[in-house]
């Protein structure tokens, strides 16, 4: 008889952070679509992907092209920002597509979370801390890994840069790539 692992049956949740070089983008593709529908495929040198809770990296991590592991059941949640931590330049995740292999992913939805007492640095110090609580939303586009397979997958992204009021930040144009997830 085969003993099975409380962790390898338990549902898992996979995070996935990716980290946009927004000047590498604006410089190589200064022209993008600004229908979300059509957004402009990009190469892979300006996407940072970090993975954790996931089954295993099959290569790629920190990379534009990671493809990492996860079971049938197990939730998928990508969030990104700009090199700017979406200061100046802000980066959306806003689709994850299926383009080719099996399909592995139900359909992905936007949520948000609101920690009313996160931390952030306290600017009356010297170095920032002890840091002081505000209130602050995080994003994350999810979904429920449905099936096994490997899937081939667009991340679409919205570039927004700031305008000349120093405040306002405005869509620079939409953008894709083409990472992979193995399930099984």
């Amino acid at each position: 008889m085969t003993s099975i692992s409380i962790d390898a049956a338990s549902v898992q949740q996979i995070n996935v952070l990716i980290v946009i070089d927004t000047e590498y983008v604006k410089k190589n593709y200064p022209n993008p679509s600004t229908d979300p529908a059509h957004p402009t495929g990009i190469n892979h040198s300006s996407q940072f992907m970090i993975c954790t809770g996931s089954r295993g990296i099959i290569g790629g991590q920190g990379t534009a092209d990671l493809n990492f592991r996860a079971n049938v059941g197990d939730y998928v949640g990508f969030t990104g920002t700009s090199i700017y931590n979406n200061s100046d330049d802000a980066v959306i995740i806003y689709g994850i597509k299926y383009w080719s292999g099996d399909s592995v992913f139900n359909t992905f939805v936007p949520n948000i979370v609101t920690r009313s007492k996160a931390v952030i640095p306290n600017t009356s110090t010297s170095n920032g801390i002890p840091p002081v609580q505000a209130s602050i939303n995080f994003s994350s586009l999810d979904s429920k890994v449905a099936k096994a397979g490997s899937e081939n997958f667009y991340v679409n992204f919205g570039l927004y840069t700031l305008a000349p009021d120093g405040e306002t930040q405005q869509l620079f144009g939409y953008y894709y790539w083409d990472p992979t997830i193995t399930v099984g």
